[in-house]
């Protein structure tokens, strides 16, 4: 079964949103537009399944962004308590928890990755679960000031090394891995 990557954005300042909840990515950025060279281009072909939560799926107006930013095979798993509006494209299923999420992702994902998108509840949840080897962030050029840090004090990304680093005008793109110690 795929392992689990967390695919994760920051500001600066380590916030994946403002104040008022908006990713720190800009709608063209979540449509995946200008983000397939270098290391996130290769997250993204490794992609088998997606989990996200609620909050992630609802960033945008238009959520299409997410059926066009992964291949259309590739399913995508949503945290929430009750089904949303979805779509045409891509084949989404809501699970409760984030146990469930991942199981059902790996299982559909085969031998190809899991990706953990978005927001700090979906990355917590990740780190937590002990079965994210690795962590592909985006550090974008702006700074929001205040707003929901990605990591929290004490998180377990400190278990983790910078293995690669990429840089495009958007961002810093870094491959980080859990160290075999950790």
């Amino acid at each position: 079964m795929g392992r689990l990557i967390v695919d994760a954005a920051a500001s600066l300042d380590g916030f994946w949103a403002d104040a008022r909840g908006r990713s720190v990515l800009s709608a063209a950025e979540l449509r995946g537009s200008g983000g397939s060279a270098g290391l996130s281009g290769r997250v993204e072909h490794a992609c088998g399944a997606v989990v996200m939560s609620r909050r992630a799926l609802e960033l945008s107006d238009d959520a299409g962004w997410i059926a066009q930013a992964y291949p259309a095979e590739a399913p995508v798993f949503v945290v929430a308590d009750a089904p949303l509006g979805v779509p045409p494209r891509g084949q989404f299923h809501f699970l409760t928890t984030y146990g469930e999420a991942f199981a059902a992702a790996r299982l559909a994902a085969g031998d190809k990755a899991v990706l953990v998108v978005g927001e700090a509840g979906a990355v917590k949840a990740a780190l937590r679960s002990g079965e994210a080897p690795e962590i592909w962030l985006r550090v974008v050029s702006r700074t929001l000031g205040q707003g929901t840090p990605l990591f929290e004090e004490g998180s377990a990304v400190a278990d983790y090394f910078v293995s690669e680093l990429d840089t495009t005008a958007d961002a810093v793109h870094m491959h980080l891995e859990r160290r075999l110690d950790a």
